[in-house]
């Protein structure tokens, strides 16, 4: 027999005795499945239940964007007299962009969250929202859900305060 017959022949003839015998089982599959028997961990990591987000879970849709809805014409959340509204009233302003991206306002592309925190820090004066807040949550459903295809930009830095109140990014 010539070599290379003999070579597939021996190829084709242990194969399937090494598949039938269990040699061959899809071990090297199963070792880069993250989900399989690992076993440096007691449990499979796949099947525990996560470590929550925050103490207090958001279930409910209507309470989550009832929540945005009071939040975003909240002036208490700063010390500015100011709230989200204020410069952005239902919503004006926010284009349907995803995020990350470049805001003009803050010279830098930013995530949805830091946009959020950079206005409670800057025009309205307040405190950064915590990342895992129901506050933050609420406010970044509020701009998914009230934002344009086709929505001028707004900065309010530089726009006349409908409410009368000094400009808010001029504050110290």
């Amino acid at each position: 027999m010539r070599p290379v017959y003999s070579k597939f022949f021996k190829i084709f003839l242990i194969a399937p005795m090494l598949i039938t015998l269990g040699f061959v089982d899809g071990a090297a599959a199963r070792d880069k499945n993250p989900c399989s028997k690992n076993p440096c961990m007691a449990k499979n990591p796949c099947a525990s239940k996560g470590i929550p987000i925050r103490k207090n879970p958001i279930k409910d849709p209507a309470r989550l964007k009832e929540m945005g809805e009071k939040l975003w014409g909240d002036t208490a959340l700063g010390t500015s007299g100011t709230a989200c509204g204020t410069c952005h009233p239902a919503g004006a302003g926010l284009k349907k962009e995803p995020f990350p991206k470049h805001i003009k306002m803050t010279g830098d592309i930013v995530t949805m969250d830091q946009m959020i925190n950079f206005c409670m820090v800057n025009p309205m004066k307040g405190k950064p929202l915590a990342w895992n807040s129901q506050e933050m949550t609420a406010l970044a459903a509020y701009i998914t859900a009230n934002s344009r295809e086709s929505a001028t930009p707004v900065n309010p830095c530089g726009m006349k305060n409908p409410c009368g109140a000094k400009n808010p990014c001029k504050m110290k």
